[in-house]
């Protein structure tokens, strides 16, 4: 009689320490055949993006965590997929992108990512190991070691249609010294081992994010003991789990975020 199958288990970052896994710190683009779809149409994704940018700039904001970037509110972004939860507006206005990302087996996540010249993200980790996460050069203004991107203890630059697939596990850092914003496509795709396992990791990451936001905003929650933090954590993943496939179709949720 054989053994059951052991799931491989997700590490989770949120809640700090460093990660010791034996992932690489980038991942070799030739072994996913998505890629090539990306990289054969960053042209159209780069004029659709610059296009909205121009009509509504506003779109985009800075990074939450303003202690990891420098000058501070330097790096925006503007989502469209976070953990499978579906900024319903944002990809209104670009849907060929849209399409191309939703062609992508297991996509759990799509962003636009804007590095403004002159600035820096300090070494920062991801949420999780369990996703592969995409750098899609649309407009990279300089080649290294003026601009560019590290990941552990390997540096390689960004190039306009060439996509760097990493995990985002590691402890990584970016820079732009020229005089021009940088402008990237941001894609996470859900590793192959832990595909099984998707919608409960993105519930899990985005519970996690709403209860350190609710912690973060009353002094009074620190202080209870820490199974409390557990049991709403519990509540809000199952709740999540339930409403993501709801959202996506719907879009009842989407102002909700922060688009």
């Amino acid at each position: 009689m054989s053994e059951p199958e052991v799931k491989p288990k997700p590490t989770y970052m949120i809640y700090g320490g460093r990660f010791t896994g034996r992932e690489p710190y980038f991942y070799d683009a030739a072994e996913f055949s998505w890629v090539k779809a990306l990289e054969d149409n960053w042209l159209v994704i780069r004029e659709e993006i610059q296009s909205l940018l121009e009509r509504r700039e506003e779109r985009l904001k800075p990074y939450f965590i303003k202690s990891i970037v420098f000058p501070p509110k330097q790096w925006k972004t503007m989502g469209l997929y976070f953990w499978k939860y579906k900024l319903h507006r944002n990809c209104l206005d670009c849907p060929q992108t849209v399409r191309l990302l939703e062609s992508i087996p297991h996509m759990t996540g799509g962003s636009l990512s804007v590095l403004e010249a002159g600035s820096n993200i300090n070494p920062h980790q991801g949420d999780t190991n369990a996703i592969i996460r995409v750098h899609l050069g649309l407009s990279v203004p300089a080649p290294l070691p003026v601009c560019g991107f590290q990941v552990g203890r390997e540096i390689r630059p960004w190039e306009e249609g060439k996509a760097l697939l990493f995990c985002d596990a590691h402890s990584h850092l970016a820079w732009n010294r020229s005089d021009k914003r940088r402008l990237i496509l941001i894609v996470d795709v859900m590793r192959p081992e832990f595909v099984e396992q998707t919608d409960a990791i993105c519930s899990h990451v985005l519970a996690t994010m709403i209860v350190q936001t609710i912690y973060q905003a009353s002094a009074l929650l620190n202080r209870l003991p820490g199974r409390f933090k557990y049991g709403i954590h519990f509540i809000l993943r199952n709740i999540i789990r339930v409403l993501l496939p709801v959202q996506r179709r719907a879009g009842f949720l989407s102002k909700l975020t922060r688009s």
